[in-house]
């Protein structure tokens, strides 16, 4: 399948190379990188609704943008009813600030903001107007040093 017509795109991938998918990291460390971007420039290279699934596992909180700010470009890049997988660190584990290249940790919970069926969606439904139902999660991994979440693009 050529890379243009892969509808998976693998954010950060380091060495989880997807043949599925387009696999994005910030430097073309490897010829199994797709695409070489620096996710702090806004907006992303990918089109509008080009994505049926977008994976971002342990590349978010090296950011600068916050979490609100990625996931709306993660929106953006998303087709109507796409999934996305998120993995964050959780906040309450020293790993998470072992690594010097981590912006932030995260509490489960911070993706209750993202679906207005829960009691933070709807409280704080005016933080963005791209919004989300939480499919799967949010849980900690087994070592409870993550945070593991698939949602559901709602629009």
């Amino acid at each position: 399948m050529a890379v243009e017509e892969r509808t998976v795109l693998n954010l950060g991938a380091g060495e989880l190379i997807r043949g599925d998918a387009i696999n994005h990291d910030r430097a073309k460390h490897s010829d199994k990188i797709d695409m070489a971007w620096d996710l702090n420039v806004l907006p992303w290279p990918w089109a509008d609704e080009q994505f049926e699934l977008v994976i971002a596992r342990a590349v978010l909180e090296h950011l600068d943008a916050d979490l609100l700010t990625s996931m709306n470009e993660i929106w953006r890049v998303m087709k109507p009813g796409g999934k996305a997988f998120v993995k964050l660190p959780y906040w309450n584990h020293d790993r998470t600030w072992e690594d010097p290249t981590h912006r932030r940790g995260y509490a489960p919970k911070v993706f209750n903001f993202f679906d207005p069926s829960t009691k933070y969606g709807q409280s704080y439904g005016f933080y963005t107007t791209r919004k989300w139902h939480i499919v799967e999660g949010p849980t900690l991994n087994k070592a409870k040093t993550s945070i593991l979440c698939t949602l559901e693009k709602i629009g």
